[in-house]
């Protein structure tokens, strides 16, 4: 088994055991902009980051959730959960969830497209400007959509809504030993396709 699909496996370990969906601070929970009586996901977050409008989608909103912070803390070795803030742009529909950590800065973005049109179009345009993009093959792609860059970026299309993991802003020097940026990008990428494919 290579690097990343052993990643892959410890990312999407942790996110089964963590139970994507399930109560407590495993819970999805609803949009950043639903009361807090919709689910407990977004405990400890910054909610005065989101737009008063129409918020995203459960599924977006997941990147921010219990479940995908213990995955950054897992695959980033740290000692303390993460405590992310967020925002929703309305007008592009772009989530984004950002971990300022010890080591720098690791930011999750949803493009929430409403139909899978919209999606792939997105998808297509963020290959197009992300600079040696290259496919991500196998069983390692999960069955999506999906590239990554040795800048730290890691890319997938699923049901329309286009994850972004930008581990670009990291230290080398705060990474597991035998990490590169691509690896951090691509663990936590696998965790939140694992919580969508639940």
């Amino acid at each position: 088994m290579n690097a990343r699909a052993l990643i892959a496996v410890l990312a999407t370990t942790t996110v089964l055991v963590a139970g994507c969906g399930s109560g407590g601070t495993g819970s999805t929970g609803g949009s950043p902009s639903a009361s807090s009586s919709a689910g407990s996901s977004m405990k400890g977050m910054d909610m005065s980051q989101t737009d008063s409008g129409s918020g995203p989608s459960e599924t977006a909103s997941m990147i921010c959730g219990g479940e995908i912070r213990t995955a950054v803390r897992k695959n980033l070795a740290l000692a303390t959960q993460p405590r992310p803030t967020h925002t929703w742009a309305q007008a592009t529909r772009v989530f984004t969830c950002t971990y300022r950590l010890p080591g720098g800065t690791l930011r999750l973005s949803v493009n929430d497209a409403r139909d899978a049109a919209t999606g792939r179009g997105y998808f297509d345009r963020l290959r197009s400007d992300l600079p040696g993009a290259k496919a991500i093959g196998g069983m390692e792609s999960f069955g999506f959509p999906s590239f990554a860059n040795s800048r730290g970026n890691a890319v997938f299309l699923k049901d329309g809504k286009t994850l972004l993991v930008d581990a670009s802003g990291l230290r080398r020097a705060s990474l597991p030993a035998g990490f590169s940026r691509e690896d951090a990008a691509y663990g936590v990428a696998s965790a939140v396709i694992a919580c969508w494919s639940e």
